[in-house]
């Protein structure tokens, strides 16, 4: 049957696309098509390619069953089934990866992977196709299954065949013999074989990442720790974007153990953890992983962590491994399930090959357990703040402050709970009162229809409790406006607001708990609204209502005893039924000491502030409000320069909410804490701060991971920690659990880019920065664009390939020009800086000059001409010195060093740009120099001598410039004394 359009285009797409699950659902939709329209030649087709992508995916029962129908339909009839019907789809390719596939599961035995093997021989021999691919199934299967005596044999073999079309690629090749070679304890021919990779820049599928994991332990007992950090980074995170690399992860984990880096070890594996679960027949991986877990789990507990929670252990899809678990497991509970789970799995695996190979090796990681090899792999640690105990609530009113707080901390549900315990533990009234209007406040930040019933519902309650304490004009009021001033404030609803608050006001002008409450909600919207005078005016009626409340609680106890309350009056009823306590009092003051210090901070009145911050941090029984007046405080204390103090506060209102369990306010706070830190120099406490805060930013799935993660990247990257940075960015760009919006998205590729390009990566870095230009392009952000631009042009302009950074650099210049125009037609100011753009054509002039391309001369004089009307003396005089280094490219020496000089001249009369000064007369000396000049290049050279004075360094540098220019000239004696002088800088130096 001829395969229909739709399915050849299904095909045609599916083997030009890179492997993964996009790809998986492709095939599908593809082989689902195949089988409808009965085309059994399509559907071949489309299951060698599900076999492909099965193998990379690791799915290994998916990559069987295929295989296994696609060789029956072959064997039956080979013209209608070839070998390869696509290109990349290979029959005879993936039979080299059954006999691995089945020796990864002990289920399967030495009789069925024999039979498997030599009819893989049978099939390439009938075909006609080179040997060497066989050799190297049947080696690998003979190492891998501890069958040392033919394993050697078989390497042998396999060494000495011809290699062909099915040889395994060369990494593959070294990487296997690199393996083979540390695991019989031939420690210099393994080096040999990593080395021989590396330097090779050998790579595939799984390669260097692998054959770095396997390494990194015999390189590190051998001693040779020099760039293992490194390397165990980059491995990592080349590795950690596939499931099917859970053994690599295995060997990171087992490194991490075997260095002392248990905290790091444990996050890899809590990340990982579920990738046992992900191929059911891949036991061999299992086995390393579980091993690994084991180990580091030991260390773990021997370390004195043995209660910290594993996360991801109760998930069911472990119950093979672990058994049926319903809570976290801890380190010491999780150890000895592993080593179990590993040591039926090595049993399993030596009953079917007769050996102890996997006994052996579940006992070399054993051994590791009383070995360590110290090399610091970062500042991940277990020391994550404890949170201070939190005493349950004993009284109404404090069941009410905790429901307020977890409110205010966006818990809302334990708020509810809080709320609904205070109401079962009491019938007063009053407080039944108070807590349901805690409970109105709670409902209404909640959208959705339902929770405004449930406010509705509240404000009824609250209405029915005052009016059973005695106080129906404060029920009425709590009918007409709670459900109102609950609600969020905006311009049309704080309209509505105020005038019900104006109203109320006249109308309860005896009633001093409604004023209370009325001036609260005043003074709070009208701060809201930048009408501080107003709000200042609304606050002194609330402290002369707070005085008169407090006032009628003893003439209402006066009244009391007297006799009845209604008998001297309305008003004097009103006071009687209110009775506040001392803890409603004192709560009211504390709400005045809030207002007042928002006012205070609203105005910028530092000294307002720090008298108002003490008053409400003496009476503050909340715990969010206590923890931000405490941030406050500290920031006001960096301001002054009182660090130490400065963070003592920000460390206790981090402790203050951890303890309440503001997961997301605790990563806010943290921020505060990172920049004291930063600024008083504790890099490894700043880092582990850090990383606590992206924990906690995690766990509440909260957008604050990404300025955390940011700030963490770019101090590593500030302290030389590329890899690091790298790490860390690429795990929040793409495991975050975040939606990250086009801008931030671009922030993180662009410093991905550059901490890249600082690990030596620069093809990492441009692909970096190439997925930030499309971030923000589609946030409309040209500035951005032209700076990656420039970053990518430099980049290129590093490498030599001065034509691709002309490009970029043209790029840049063209975004520029294109966002000036549109401000122009818009009638706007100009929304680009203008120094951004000279400096776009400076680039592009230099990098044009240095290809040899046409262009030079007008982009400078372009330049130049926007640096002059920009009045940017700096940047005119650098314009001048590419101009110079132009002239010197097309044979113009004088007139280039006449530039040079005018140059330096010009930035020497420039505040802060001495340095630049130097470099321009400098460079005039090289100038001459080159040309052959060398007299005329020694007198600039003692010039920059001379600018240089202070500057031993770099006068020892140039002095040995100087040398090679006075030797180049004859005179050698000359010479001779200015290197003595530069070996005497260099001593003093």
């Amino acid at each position: 049957m001829k395969t229909t359009a739709e399915l050849e285009e299904l095909i045609s797409q599916a083997t030009e696309s890179m492997w993964g699950p996009d790809l998986s659902a492709l095939l599908e939709t593809a082989l689902a098509l195949a089988v409808e329209q009965g085309d059994e030649s399509g559907e071949y087709r489309v299951r060698l390619v599900l076999g492909n992508n099965a193998q990379m995916m690791g799915d290994t029962d998916r990559l069987l069953t295929n295989f296994a129908w696609c060789l029956a339909k072959h064997d039956d009839d080979p013209l209608t089934f070839p070998m390869e019907p696509d290109e990349g789809s290979d029959l005879m390719w993936q039979f080299k990866w059954m006999v691995g596939v089945l020796g990864a599961d002990p289920r399967f035995s030495t009789e069925q992977i024999a039979a498997v093997l030599a009819d893989m021989d049978d099939h390439f021999r009938k075909a006609n196709l080179g040997l060497s691919g066989v050799a190297m199934a049947r080696f690998e299967s003979a190492f891998h299954n501890g069958h040392l005596d033919q394993a050697r044999a078989a390497f042998a073999a396999l060494t000495s065949t011809e290699r062909d079309n099915y040889s395994h690629c060369d990494a593959c090749v070294r990487a296997v013999a690199m393996d083979y070679h540390f695991s019989i304890g031939e420690q210099a021919a393994g080096v040999r074989a990593f080395t021989e990779i590396m330097a090779g820049g050998f790579s595939c599928g799984e390669e260097p990442e692998h054959a770095i994991s396997v390494a990194l332990l015999p390189l590190l007992r051998a001693g040779d720790m020099d760039g293992l950090a490194s390397l165990h980074r980059r491995s990592y995170r080349e590795a950690r974007g596939n499931a099917d690399n859970v053994g690599i992860i295995a060997n990171h984990v087992a490194f991490c153990a075997a260095t002392g880096n248990e905290a790091r070890g444990v996050a890899l594996a809590e990340r990982h953890l579920a990738w046992l679960a992900h191929d059911p027949l891949s036991h061999r991986k299992h086995l390393n992983f579980l091993t690994a877990l084991g180990l580091l789990l030991e260390k773990v507990v021997a370390g004195g962590n043995g209660e910290i929670p594993i996360r991801g252990t109760d998930s069911t899809l472990l119950i093979p491994f672990f058994g049926q678990r319903s809570d976290v497991l801890s380190a010491a509970e999780l150890a000895p399930l592993c080593w179990q789970a590993a040591e039926a799995l090595a049993a399993d695996f030596d009953a079917r090959n007769g050996n102890d190979w996997h006994a052996r090796q579940v006992g070399a990681r054993k051994d590791l357990v009383t070995a360590t090899y110290p090399l610091s792999l970062g500042a991940e640690t277990f020391g994550s703040p404890e949170p201070r105990p939190v005493a349950e609530p004993r009284s109404t009113e404090q069941w009410r402050v905790r429901a307020m707080d977890l409110c205010a901390a966006g818990l809302y549900d334990a708020a509810l709970a809080a709320y609904a315990s205070g109401v079962r533990g009491t019938e007063n009234p009053r407080e039944l009162a108070a807590l349901h209007r805690s409970a109105i406040t709670i409902h209404g930040q909640i959208p959705g229809e339902k929770n405004q019933e449930l406010l509705r519902e509240c404000v009824a309650l609250r209405a029915a409790a005052l009016r059973d304490a005695g106080d129906p004009e404060l029920a009425s009021l709590a009918e007409r406006a709670d459900a109102l001033l609950t609600g969020p404030d905006n311009s049309e609803r704080d309209d509505e607001k105020l005038a019900l608050i104006n109203s109320e006001l006249l109308a309860l002008a005896e009633h001093p708990e409604a004023l209370c409450l009325l001036n609260a909600e005043l003074a709070h919207i009208l701060v809201g609204q930048d009408k501080l005078e107003e709000a200042r005016t609304a606050l002194v009626s609330l402290e002369q209502a707070i005085n008169d409340w407090a006032a009628s609680a003893h003439g209402g106890a006066a009244a009391a005893q007297a006799g009845s309350p209604r008998a001297a009056g309305p008003a004097a009823a009103v006071r009687a039924a209110a009775h506040p306590s001392a803890e409603t009092i004192a709560r009211a003051w504390s709400q005045y000491a809030s207002l007042m210090l928002h006012l205070a901070v609203e105005g910028g009145d530092a000294d307002e502030m720090n008298v108002w911050l003490d008053k409400s941090l003496e009476h503050e029984t909340s715990v969010v409000r206590r923890a931000s007046a405490l941030g406050l405080r500290a920031r006001l204390a960096a301001q002054r320069g009182e660090l130490a103090s400065a963070l003592a506060d920000a460390e206790e209102s981090t402790d203050l909410l951890l303890g309440l369990g503001a997961r997301e306010s605790v990563a806010q706070s943290i921020q505060l804490t990172a920049a004291i830190l930063q600024d008083l120099g504790r890099t490894d406490e700043l880092r582990s701060r850090l990383r606590f805060g992206i924990q906690q930013a995690q766990l509440a799935e909260s957008p604050y991971v990404l300025g955390l993660a940011y700030s963490l990247a770019k101090n590593l990257v500030d302290h030389g920690s590329d890899e690091e940075a790298i790490e860390v960015l690429d795990e929040t760009l793409n495991n975050s659990g975040i939606d990250i919006g086009d801008h931030d998205r671009g922030e993180l590729y662009d410093l991905l880019g550059t901490s890249l390009r600082s690990a030596g990566e620069p093809g990492g870095a441009l692909n970096a920065w190439t997925l930030g230009l499309d971030c923000f392009e589609a946030n409309g952000e040209a500035d951005r664009v032209a700076q990656l631009h420039m970053a990518m042009s430099s980049t290129y302009q590093e490498a030599g390939h001065f034509e691709a950074a002309a490009q970029e650099a043209q790029s840049a210049v063209d975004v520029l020009t294109a966002a000036l125009a549109v401000d122009r037609e818009k009638d706007e100011l100009p929304g680009i800086d203008q120094p951004t753009l000279i400096a776009a054509h400076m680039q592009l002039a230099e990098m044009l000059s240095t290809g040899g391309a046409d262009g030079a001369t007008e982009t400078i004089e372009t330049a130049k001409a926007l640096a002059i009307a920009a009045k940017s003396e700096v940047q005119t005089a650098e314009i001048q010195l590419i101009r110079a280094r132009h002239l010197f490219r097309t044979g113009e020496v004088d007139a280039a060093v006449a530039q040079a000089l005018q140059a330096s001249s010009a930035l020497e009369l420039l505040d802060d740009a001495r340095q630049q000064s130097v470099l321009a007369l400098l460079q005039a000396a090289h100038m001459l120099d080159n040309a052959k000049r060398h007299d005329d290049a020694v007198a600039i050279y003692h010039a920059v001598l001379g600018a240089l004075e202070g500057d031993r360094q770099g006068q020892e540098i140039v002095r040995h410039q100087l040398a090679d220019c006075l030797e180049a000239a004859g005179r050698s004696a000359e010479a001779a004394s200015v290197r003595a002088e530069a070996e005497e800088d260099r001593q003093h130096g």
